[in-house]
């Protein structure tokens, strides 16, 4: 089977090792039969609403077909930006080009009836976490929706194109209205909530409560990402060595595994009956303190001594029970 990608042109296709089971559904065209492809437009398989329903980049950008190569016209559609675990969309429609042409003599695998057609799964020469399905719409047009696994879970690879299918075919001859659409875990960027929310970092230390540590007046921060949108520095007063400056960060939209600067294994430290996730080395100055609120939302406390490893965690340590206190119940 070809694909798209240069470096796949002219390659061997996998088989699909006996996959054959078949989801419910409404059965293809018949070739020859009912309105017939004039022109292919892969960028048009999709609307703006369609795209963001599922967790794309609206509009796609349309690679041409090579007619020499047997590649027919295709819509990339990034994932979204911040998306946890979002995956690219490519969706392929042929012109003049037949589907077992394009396939090259691979064994068809698992089928989908889906949006009025049956959809079939070819294997893919990049392995289990790249998922071909295609439905044919006549003998020389067919189309192609792909998408690929969110990290190592090969099961997942069909997902985004599962989830894609009724909004492709909407826009076919013959499809179905498309249903709501819903976009795979982890395709669209998860939407800040918890009570974070309406939390001012600075006030999670009080002036009085800094004074001992020997650390500067307050100084708001804003995020430099999409998430946290907000922060909290209290610089240090001993120069370019000592004491680190305390910074304090307000998750509202990221999973614990997913905050930047978490190195090693933590140690799991209760305070004042909150479970605090403390990260540390003796080959690091630094010290990040992690206190979830809920599954996607916490408190960082990043500081650490630049003059001595083994001091890196004292302030965390003693500002752990200050900030708890000062949090919202939760």
């Amino acid at each position: 089977m070809r694909f798209r990608n240069s470096v796949a042109l002219g390659l061997a296709v996998l088989t699909l090792g006996g996959c054959t089971s078949v989801v419910g559904g409404t059965a293809s065209p018949v070739p020859g039969q009912g309105p017939v492809i004039t022109k292919a437009e892969p960028c048009k398989l999709l609307s703006q609403e369609q795209a963001e329903a599922i967790g794309v980049t609206f509009p796609g950008k349309e690679r041409p077909a090579d007619k020499a190569r047997k590649v027919p016209g295709t819509c990339r559609y990034p994932e979204l930006e911040d998306a946890p675990d979002g995956v690219t969309l490519e969706v392929s429609q042929s012109f003049d080009l037949p589907l077992v042409e394009y396939v090259n003599g691979a064994l068809p695998g698992e089928k989908f009836g889906i949006g009025g057609f049956t959809w079939t799964r070819y294997a893919s020469i990049f392995g289990p976490s790249h998922c071909s399905l295609m439905t044919e719409l006549d003998p020389k047009t067919f189309v192609e929706i792909t998408s690929e696994a969110p990290g190592e879970d090969v099961t997942k690879a069909c997902d985004l194109a599962k989830a894609a299918a009724p909004a492709v075919a909407s826009h076919l001859p013959g499809g179905q209205p498309s249903p709501p659409l819903t976009a795979p875990p982890g395709q669209k960027p998860i939407e800040p909530s918890g009570p974070l929310m309406t939390v001012d970092p600075c006030s999670l230390l009080k002036p009085e409560q800094v004074t001992p540590f020997n650390l500067q007046a307050a100084r708001p921060m804003n995020g430099s990402s999409r998430d946290p949108k907000n922060g909290c520095q209290w610089d240090d007063n001993d120069g370019d060595k000592g004491k680190k400056a305390l910074d304090l960060w307000l998750y509202t939209a990221t999973k614990l595994e997913d905050v930047p600067g978490l190195d090693g294994t933590p140690v799991e430290q209760m305070v004042a009956g909150k479970k605090w996730f403390v990260y540390s080395s003796p080959d690091s100055p630094i010290c990040v303190a992690m206190l979830p609120v809920t599954e996607t939302s916490s408190v960082k406390v990043d500081t650490g001594d630049l003059s001595d490893n083994a001091k890196a965690c004292e302030i965390p340590q003693a500002v752990m029970p200050l900030v708890t206190g000062n949090l919202p119940a939760f």
